[in-house]
């Protein structure tokens, strides 16, 4: 019987142990997914950051691209009169 009883007590134990290993993991997990939702945030703003400038570049580079244009038809009239 002793035996028996030295079992539920050693049963009950490791139950507990068990929990308490299972809510500490729970709270690393839920840790690194704010972690990681955090990180993944910083990486669209980033992204959407570079993304802005290369457009601005891009619109730059057309808008001399064009006045260049301009300048070299303006010129070409100019020296066929």
């Amino acid at each position: 019987m002793r035996d028996t009883v030295a079992g539920w007590t050693a049963d009950r134990e490791s139950i507990r142990v068990l929990r308490q290993g299972m809510g500490e993991l729970r709270a690393e997990i839920a840790a690194q997914a704010e972690d990681t939702r955090r990180l993944v945030a910083d990486l669209r703003r980033e992204l959407a950051a570079e993304r802005a400038e290369y457009n601005r570049r891009i619109r730059r580079g057309r808008a001399q691209g064009l006045l260049i244009g301009l300048l070299i038809g303006a010129a070409g009239v100019a020296m066929a009169k």
